[in-house]
């Protein structure tokens, strides 16, 4: 039987008197594709926010590789192997599609703030590293040739990507896309998977 990456477990959600959320349930294991479908309104990205920290739940708990998640910091859920792409896209508009992703690579580091200021050694090789992963992850999207672009620059389709490797270079256990479609074509979405695999 496959380990289980991410459980969800009795999840009710309420914004005022609404409840948005009821008793949800879901696991995703080890090597598993899971899609949450659904009409607009029914939920889907509150599962996700509640996830990734965002928004606190009014009952139930997360758990990321069997350990809970609830109540933690949205980059400490991340740390812990959950990555995830928005609904909306949200890119740091005035950086490089390569500066993006470098970015996301950056929060795996352990040199830490002060080491980068200083310029200490491991600090200069963290991010010779996260540089090296930026380019193979925009390589593997097939957006390295707009490495150097703006983020803002970008088409729709490619900032869709931009944020799909950005989420990948966080080295996630588990990836949420939140509405990929429009940015991954057939042979796209193929590639993401096996890497997966």
């Amino acid at each position: 039987m496959s380990k289980k990456l991410l459980e969800i477990k009795d999840l009710v959600v309420k914004f005022g008197g609404v409840t948005a959320l009821n008793n949800v349930n879901l696991h995703v294991s080890e090597g598993e594709v899971a899609a949450l479908i659904g009409p607009n309104g029914a939920g889907k990205t509150t599962v996700f926010n509640i996830v990734t920290g965002y928004y606190t739940p009014a009952a139930g708990d997360v758990l990321v590789d069997g350990t809970s998640v609830l109540g933690k910091r949205p980059y400490k859920i991340a740390r812990a192997g959950l990555a995830r792409t928005f609904q909306n896209i949200r890119l740091f508009e005035e950086m490089t599609a390569l500066e993006n992703v470098a970015t996301a690579a950056d929060a795996l580091n352990r040199s830490g703030l002060v080491g980068s200021l200083v310029g200490i050694p491991r600090s200069r090789k963290d991010e010779a590293r996260s540089m090296e992963k930026a380019h193979e992850l925009l390589t593997f999207i097939g957006l390295d040739h707009r490495a150097h672009q703006l983020a803002k620059n970008l088409p729709y389709g490619d900032q869709r990507r931009l944020e799909i490797a950005r989420a990948l270079a966080l080295e996630p256990k588990v990836l949420l896309l939140d509405e990929p479609a429009a940015g991954l074509d057939v042979g796209g979405r193929e590639d993401l998977l096996r890497r997966f695999a």
